[in-house]
């Protein structure tokens, strides 16, 4: 029997490995190719975008669930959109007043009412200049006749308003700051499209270092308008308002 070339079982060795390697690297389970991976490292959705002013945001990856797609956002607890849901379409976005399960101190009733007030007129604040709806109402009677619309229903699960005394110890920790947790959800004819969860606590850096010398409501109405900035955020990257970035 004829004895192998060394020469051409070296190439037929590297050929093999050069096979081998080339076929993990480019074959997935599904069969499709993982050499070109999706921008996003596989969210349906870009993770980062531009903002109209310059700055990039970033909405977190999204994965399938519960016919629509779950975000890992990184200022929301939870969030969702259904299915094709992109917030554009449509005529109204009406937001209903805030509800409220959340228990608190009989001193806290005034400050909580404050935040029930406040929640949808910093989400009308934040979204009519976005250019997604035409109009953004707080009232379902200023809901135009035969207006495909939207409604925007939020409620309070957890309050309390804090306490400058706290502050002065432990606010930079976080003690003593105001907290309110809230989930929201976005319905077309009843049917939810958007859902959401978030919690803010004294998360601006003033609030931390200057805590103990700020009003609870002060501290309270910065914490709102930074939950309706990352909402209307959500919304205007979703909706195309937003570059893509990956």
């Amino acid at each position: 029997m004829k004895k192998p070339n060394p020469i051409t079982l070296c190439a037929l060795s590297l050929t093999a490995v050069t096979i081998a390697f080339t076929g993990c690297e480019t074959t997935s389970p599904k069969g499709d190719s993982t050499t070109a991976a999706a921008p996003t490292g596989g969210s349906h959705f870009p993770v980062r975008y531009q903002t109209t002013d310059g700055h990039l945001i970033s909405i977190g990856k999204s994965s399938a669930a519960d016919n629509g797609w779950v975000f890992k956002q990184p200022h929301m607890d939870k969030c969702w959109i259904a299915d094709g849901f992109t917030f554009t379409g449509y005529d109204t976005l009406y937001i209903a007043p805030t509800l409220s399960t959340a228990k608190f101190h009989d001193d806290e009733a005034s400050p909580h009412e404050l935040a029930k007030q406040n929640i949808p007129i910093e989400l009308k604040r934040e979204l009519e200049g976005r250019g997604i709806f035409a109009k953004v109402v707080l009232k379902e009677s200023a809901i135009p006749a035969g207006a495909h619309a939207l409604k925007l229903e939020n409620t309070i699960i957890e309050y309390s308003k804090g306490g400058g005394a706290a502050r002065y110890w432990v606010g930079i920790y976080g003690g003593g700051q105001p907290a309110f947790r809230v989930q929201g959800t976005m319905t077309d004819a009843g049917k939810p499209v958007f859902t959401y969860e978030a919690r803010r606590s004294g998360t601006s850096g003033g609030a931390r270092v200057f805590g103990a010398y700020m009003k609870d409501v002060d501290i309270q109405i910065q914490d709102i308008r930074s939950f309706t900035l990352d909402c209307a955020d959500f919304a205007s990257a979703i909706s195309g308002k937003f570059t893509a970035k990956d």
